[in-house]
């Protein structure tokens, strides 16, 4: 009993040491009353966001917020037209200085690929060996270093200038006592020895990954590891395995004996690192059209039940997610606006559809629909989303104009255009009784939709007869 106590009160004691309290602090008038998000990409590959916390700035410009963590994180906060970045370490405090509040235009907060201005966040309580000065001064050194001299690193004679340049670095930034930075040294010039020697990987592969720890919260690690592994099942693997690897792609459990095979290789021990080259080339696979769609979801579900790494595990989700997203008998991203929601619609067919009430080709479809209406709402439900710039407009629109189906605004759910991929006004979704997607997008009112709704229509009569 006494020996169960005593693990019980170190694993606490551990779990204690191991998490400890990061406050961010400061004042800027200028975003008053106006909630911010702190978040974090939980893997490079797919740029998954999380949420670590979020604050509240005072009428008189103060913020404070603390949240705890276990490791050094570059964080991000969503600042309208900016996306500023801060790493931030556990157990101290940071004094932001955040840009002007710039308000997005009307345009912009519709644009579901409207991309954010990246920015570093300044620090005002900082010292001169602060993470994101050293960091911010290496890459400075570093990129300016490659486009100046890189060059010469390819010429035999003079390879010598990037040795002497990283051996320069190493002595420079010997001072700075922090595991984290001195990882980010370490991969950083494992970049430029990427360069410099193109060809060989197995020499890039042994001096910085073979056996060693994998750093995936550490940005330098992922960025050397997605330029050396990238394209590994395609590219290395292929040349080395490629009657095996064939072999492997035809049967019935490619993940199982692309996993044995590797298994032979030294440097792919290490059963994360396995999994994470096996998912992260695959889905380079995918999108370069040598993998189809049906074996890359094989591969990465086999994967994922298969693995004992979380990280692996959601990362295989991600790319999951991203490989069927809006594809047939996939299930359609979930809404839910107001007393609107997805959920709702189980059970019948759905023609969703994005809109602008100020659109001419909009106003044009909502007479067609309205035949639509008349002719399929026994079995089809409608339902449109209005992305005005101007919420006004849309009151003044539907204070006008009565449908014959609900119409109701995006509001805050803006997110809802970039998870269906609507790049114009109109755009039609068609989803099935199981919540899936039929068509994405599906034809408008005037592009023969009445068809697809013919055999619905069908469908749903025999269905109805059978019973």
């Amino acid at each position: 009993m006494r020996t169960i106590l005593f693990l019980l009160i170190s694993l606490i004691s551990i779990s204690e040491c191991v998490a400890s309290s990061v406050r961010i602090y400061g004042k800027n008038k200028t975003y008053a009353g106006t909630k911010i998000e702190i978040r974090y990409h939980s893997n490079v590959f797919t740029y998954a966001e999380k949420e670590i916390s979020e604050f509240e700035v005072k009428e008189d410009g103060s913020f404070s917020v603390e949240f705890d963590l276990d490791q050094v994180q570059l964080v991000f906060l969503p600042l309208n037209i900016y996306k500023g970045y801060l790493y931030v370490e556990p157990g101290k405090e940071y004094e932001i200085k955040l840009p002007p509040k710039m308000e997005l235009s009307p345009s912009q907060k519709l644009n579901p690929f409207f991309e954010q201005e990246e920015l570093l966040i300044g620090v005002a309580n900082t010292s001169s060996d602060d993470l994101n000065i050293v960091i911010r001064n290496l890459d400075d050194r570093i990129e300016s270093f490659i486009s100046k001299d890189f060059h010469r690193i390819y010429r035999k004679k003079e390879q010598s200038v990037g040795i002497d340049f990283s051996d320069a670095l190493k002595k420079e930034y010997a001072r700075v006592k922090n595991d984290y930075f001195q990882d980010y040294l370490t991969y950083r010039l494992g970049f430029l020895e990427y360069l410099a020697y193109p060809q060989s990987f197995t020499k890039i592969e042994k001096t910085y990954f073979e056996n060693k720890e994998l750093k995936l919260n550490n940005s330098a690690f992922t960025s050397l590891y997605k330029k050396q592994y990238g394209n590994f099942l395609t590219g290395y693997f292929s040349q080395m395995e490629s009657s095996e690897l064939s072999k492997a792609l035809k049967s019935e459990n490619t993940y199982r004996d692309i996993y044995e095979l590797m298994r032979n290789y030294p440097a792919y021990q290490n059963i994360e690192f396995r999994e994470l080259i096996i998912a992260t080339s695959v889905f380079d696979a995918f999108n370069r059209k040598f993998y189809g769609r049906k074996k890359s979801i094989e591969i990465l579900k086999d994967l994922q039940e298969h693995s004992s790494s979380d990280y692996n595990r959601a990362l295989c989700d991600s790319y999951l997610h991203k490989i069927t997203h809006l594809q047939v008998n996939y299930p359609a991203p979930n809404f839910s606006i107001g007393d609107y929601q997805l959920a709702n619609y189980k059970g019948k067919y759905l023609y969703l559809n994005f809109c602008n009430t100020e659109s001419y080709p909009c106003l044009q479809d909502f007479k067609e629909i309205k035949k639509l209406k008349h002719q399929f709402g026994e079995n089809i439900e409608f339902l449109s989303i209005a992305c005005d710039w101007d919420a006004s407009k849309f009151e003044e629109f539907t204070s006008k104009h009565k449908l014959d189906w609900p119409i109701i605004p995006i509001g805050s759910q803006k997110r809802l255009l970039k998870e269906y991929n609507v790049k114009a006004f109109p755009t039609y979704i068609l989803i099935n009784p199981e919540g899936k997607i039929i068509k994405a997008p599906a034809q408008g009112p005037k592009e023969n939709i009445q068809l697809e709704f013919i055999k619905i229509s069908r469908e749903v009569s025999r269905k109805a007869y059978l019973k």
